[in-house]
């Protein structure tokens, strides 16, 4: 029930996100979420039996899972650096090898595992080491990914506007919770073959998956603020274009009517608010100097207001 819940939350993110990516036709942190979703699904006990008896019954579903959640981990490791790196100091191409070398180790692991039957359980093969290797390397590759997160996060956030502030210091907590998560799960695998790492006191597994599920919301959620708050903010700015152009046109009329129409740019009603509004301002501006002065105190207050607005709204 707990993966089906973490699976709904990952593809709510993933629909947020739906816009983003029609905008700009890529969009790593959808990538993330639905690959994370369908490795939730798997993880349910009660589907992973059933999508494995239809594909054969050797756990091919454990290889789908363990595949699904190293392209979300991926997609996710790409999305948080793109989001808060500056661009002067990200590198054009993210390196796909570690992606590409994990997939085929991972492969080959579960080859050299030979043959399986169904199991909820892939633990009960770790007396075999490429099985134990199987689930270190997908361990491993997650401590990795969110170690490097969590460093990435903390370290950039203070340069950070509020919203993306708030939104990828929930990202760098929820690394640092699958950190702790990936440190448990790892003496967990060494226990079986090196029966001293037994001693070692940890967290039971259902305190273990509560973290991991809290992991997987805090960071879904925290990249997820940032886009409904930029969503917010377009959406203010749009209505306050409307409502300031609304106010500058009847000035704009007034002070231009002595104007010879021929001196005057034909106006694009199709053209954006914000460039129209910026337009109108310099027209207004411009006749102002030309007539000597014919604006009231409260229209310049007015205009003054509304240009430094529109600064302030290029540069956020």
């Amino acid at each position: 029930m707990i993966q089906l819940l973490t699976a709904a939350v990952l593809f709510v993110l993933a629909a947020v996100r739906v816009p983003a990516m029609v905008r700009n036709r890529r969009d790593t942190v959808f990538l993330a979420a639905v690959f994370a979703g369908a490795g939730s699904v798997l993880m349910s006990p009660e589907v992973y039996a059933t999508v494995d008896q239809y594909i054969g019954g050797i756990n091919l579903s454990k290889l789908a899972l363990h595949s699904s959640v190293i392209l979300s981990l991926w997609y996710l490791r790409r999305a948080v650096l793109e989001a808060i790196m500056p661009a002067d100091t990200r590198r054009a191409v993210i390196p796909t090898l570690p992606l590409t070398l994990t997939l085929a180790l991972e492969f080959m692991l579960f080859v050299l595992t030979g043959p399986t039957t169904t199991t909820d359980s892939w633990g009960l093969y770790h007396d075999r080491l490429p099985a134990a290797l199987f689930s270190a390397v997908l361990v491993g590759f997650l401590g990795w990914i969110c170690g490097g997160g969590a460093v990435a996060c903390f370290r950039y956030v203070p340069r950070m506007r509020r919203s993306f502030k708030a939104g990828f210091t929930m990202a760098g907590a929820g690394c640092v919770l699958g950190l702790f998560v990936t440190i448990k799960f790892t003496i967990g695998l060494l226990s079986i073959p090196l029966p001293a790492f037994a001693a070692v006191p940890l967290p039971s597994d259902s305190v273990i998956r509560v973290v991991e599920m809290l992991a997987l919301i805090l960071v879904g959620a925290g990249l997820m603020l940032p886009a409904l708050a930029g969503r917010t903010g377009r959406r203010r700015r749009a209505r306050w274009e409307a409502d300031t152009l609304a106010g500058v046109e009847p000035i704009r009329k007034r002070i231009l009517q002595n104007v010879d129409p021929d001196r005057l740019l034909e106006t694009d009603p199709a053209a954006p608010a914000r460039e129209r509004l910026h337009r109108m301002i310099v027209e207004v501006w411009d006749a102002e100097l030309a007539s000597g002065g014919t604006l009231t105190a409260q229209e310049r207050t007015f205009l003054l207001a509304a240009e430094e607005q529109l600064d302030l709204n290029r540069l956020s």
